[in-house]
């Protein structure tokens, strides 16, 4: 079989008078060499043309790739700014609610601040606050925040492994590993970390996940470690503050109110009884004999009398009344609303029924105690803390004079006339 080659053939027609063709006039030329030279300038423009496509392609993927990196690394760097916005407001919140805390008065005040602030600060999350009680046997939830429910109010120590610890306790939902038992029946993830102040755990900070929410990221442990201590602080100081308060006015022997607190309450309860045209009674108790309960028995006998005085004298009284150690064997209790015969009265019962306290001092009976009682009231012996005290003080040493175990009411001094009584507001009863 032989091969061909391509020519080119260019002719002219010759025509007669009548213009039919009689024949051709033309050359033929050889064009192989052209046709095989343009076939591979073809082949090479479409070899060139694929390969640009292909750049072309590849450039568009590339191009591609960088629009969703760089989509992607924008995403990031919002969540990054989103997140440290976000951390930077919690910071704030938790400032605030630490500068808060450090002016608060009460256990009350301190947890009406931490559960405001506590939604704020981690709002995905729910969240509760239990507080050990003075024995540090049971913690008591003292409020919560975002419907946070336990099923105990009131819980065992041991029942918490963050108390147990003393370090966060974290339980993933479905995980039976180490459960606490205070928070039986949560089926959502849960973290308990231990408040601590100066070394000593106070209670536990509780926090739930939510079905929104499932889980409880690392990344907020330490700002939740930083509520749990501010917290903690604020609770000790609290308490310190109340100690303070309390040695300052509680007489340390007998438990009971001492004479510093003894003025700030009676000016209160005056103020109290003429804006609302009331009486105020009072009385000064003095044990009878106490000297030679000491000289026979000993001071620390002495003692025991005075606790079990003060211990009496609480139960006797109601619970507006408040009874004070004055000084030595004198106490005082201020009545509020009673008047001199009501308070004369209360006085009586008090005398009579003391007399049948039996005290007991390394298992020997110290003898019969009794005591004498002089009554004040206002406003017939006074409107001011001094009058009051003075009368009852006056009638107090009559009682002695008398023999001792018996109430005496204070003389009404000269000018407590009806017209006297009725200038400040309340009329002699």
């Amino acid at each position: 079989m032989g091969t061909f080659r391509w020519h080119l053939v260019r002719a002219t027609p010759m025509r007669d008078s009548s213009g039919t063709i009689v024949k051709w006039f033309g050359a033929c030329t050889d064009i192989e060499d052209q046709r095989h030279t343009q076939k591979l300038l073809e082949d090479q423009i479409k070899e060139r043309t694929m390969e640009l496509a292909g750049a072309n392609t590849r450039l568009q993927e590339e191009v591609w790739e960088r629009d969703i990196a760089r989509r992607q690394l924008d995403e990031q760097n919002d969540k990054m700014v989103h997140q440290l916005t976000e951390r930077s407001r919690r910071a704030t919140l938790l400032a605030k609610m630490g500068e808060l805390l450090q002016s608060c008065m009460s256990k009350d005040e301190v947890f009406a601040a931490a559960l405001g602030f506590a939604p704020k600060i981690f709002p995905s999350s729910r969240g509760a606050i239990a507080l050990l009680n003075r024995e540090r046997t049971l913690a008591e939830v003292a409020g919560s925040w975002q419907e946070c429910r336990l099923p105990l109010a009131v819980f065992e120590v041991n029942s918490c492994w963050a108390l147990r610890t003393g370090h966060p306790h974290l339980v993933i939902a479905g995980d039976t590993t180490a459960p606490c038992a205070h928070a039986a029946g949560v089926k959502n993830t849960y973290l308990c970390i231990p408040i601590f102040a100066q070394g000593e755990a106070l209670g536990t900070l509780h926090f739930q996940a939510t079905d929104e929410v499932p889980a409880l990221g690392d990344a907020e442990l330490p700002l939740k470690t930083t509520f749990a201590g501010q917290v903690g602080l604020s609770v000790a100081n609290i308490r310190l503050r109340e100690a303070l308060r309390s040695q300052s006015i509680k007489d340390p022997l007998t438990g009971l109110y001492n004479r510093r607190y003894l003025t700030e309450m009676m000016e209160r309860e005056i103020r109290r009884a003429v804006r609302a045209e009331q009486s105020l009674g009072i009385l000064m108790l003095d044990l009878d004999h106490f000297k030679r309960f000491n000289d026979t028995y000993g001071h620390d006998a002495g003692d025991t009398i005075l606790r079990e005085t003060a211990a009496f004298l609480i139960k006797s009284i109601r619970v507006e009344d408040t009874v004070c150690r004055y000084g030595g064997e004198e106490f005082v209790i201020i009545l509020p609303t009673a008047d001199l015969n009501s308070a004369h009265a209360r006085a009586e019962r008090i005398r009579s029924r003391l007399r049948e306290m039996i005290v007991l001092h390394q298992g020997q009976s110290l003898g019969m105690i009794t005591v004498s009682v002089g009554v004040a009231a206002l406003p017939e012996h006074g409107t001011s803390p001094k009058e009051l005290l003075e009368a009852a003080d006056a009638a107090l040493y009559a009682a002695k004079r008398e023999g001792r175990d018996r109430v005496v009411n204070a003389e009404l001094p000269a000018l407590a006339d009806e017209s006297s009584l009725k200038a400040i507001g309340i009329a002699q009863s």
